[in-house]
C-alpha cells in the first residue's frame, strides 16, 4: 500500500510499484501520477537552488540531453515513504572539452571499518551525515547546456544553462569533493 502526505492518493493494491527505468515507464504504469508528482518535487528542488538559469541557446552548441532516474524510497520497516524522481545529464554524451577532471577521492571499506573498530573500543559514538543534493550544491567550473528531459519543454531557441553541478555530469564527484574541503575548513 502507497502512503504518503506527499501523494494525492493512496493505493489499496496486491503490489508494490515497480522503479521505471525510463520516462515512458513511469507515465504509463498505475503510478504515473505519482512519479510525475516526483518529477515535478524534483525539478521545483532543483530551480530553488538555483542550479540552473533559462537562457538563449548559443550558436554552435549542442545542449546535453536529461533524463529521470526513479527510485522507492523505504523507511525503517520497509514500507514505502515516497516515489523518488532525480534529474540527470546524460554525462555519458560529454565531450572532453566539458570538464576538467573527474577525480574525486574516496575511503577504502578498511580504513572505514578500522574507524568503526576503533569508536567501539573507546565506546565512541559516530555520527554519519547525508547531504540533500549533494551535487547540486557545488558551483559548475564550465558552461554546461542540457535539454529538459523527454516529456517537459521549453521555447524554441531556449535551454538551460546549469549553474551548479548535476547528477550524472562527470566532473560532478570532483567538485563536491573541492566544496565539501572548504566547507570543513
Amino acid at each position: 500500500m502507497l502512503q504518503s502526505q506527499q501523494y494525492e492518493h493512496n493505493y489499496n493494491c496486491d503490489f508494490e510499484p515497480v522503479e521505471p527505468k525510463n520516462e515512458r515507464e513511469a507515465r504509463e504504469g498505475q503510478f504515473a501520477s505519482n512519479w510525475m508528482t516526483a518529477e515535478e518535487i524534483e525539478l521545483k528542488t532543483i530551480w530553488k537552488m538555483g542550479t540552473f538559469e533559462i537562457t538563449d541557446l548559443p550558436p554552435g552548441v549542442i545542449p546535453l540531453p536529461s533524463r529521470f532516474t526513479y527510485r522507492i524510497k523505504r523507511d525503517k520497516l520497509g514500507a514505502i515513504a515516497k516515489l523518488k524522481a532525480r534529474l540527470v545529464a546524460r554525462g555519458d554524451m560529454q565531450t572532453e572539452d566539458e570538464y576538467s577532471t573527474t577525480f574525486a577521492p574516496t575511503s577504502r571499506f578498511t580504513a572505514i571499518r578500522t574507524i568503526i573498530s576503533i569508536a567501539t573500543q573507546e565506546n565512541l559514538s559516530l555520527k554519519h551525515w547525508d547531504i540533500t543534493g549533494a551535487f547540486m550544491t557545488s558551483e559548475i567550473d564550465t558552461d554546461i547546456y542540457m535539454d529538459l528531459p523527454p516529456g517537459y519543454h521549453l521555447p524554441p531557441g531556449k535551454t538551460i544553462k546549469l549553474k551548479k553541478s548535476l547528477y550524472g555530469l562527470r566532473q560532478s564527484p570532483g567538485l563536491f569533493h573541492d566544496t565539501l574541503e572548504q566547507w570543513l575548513r
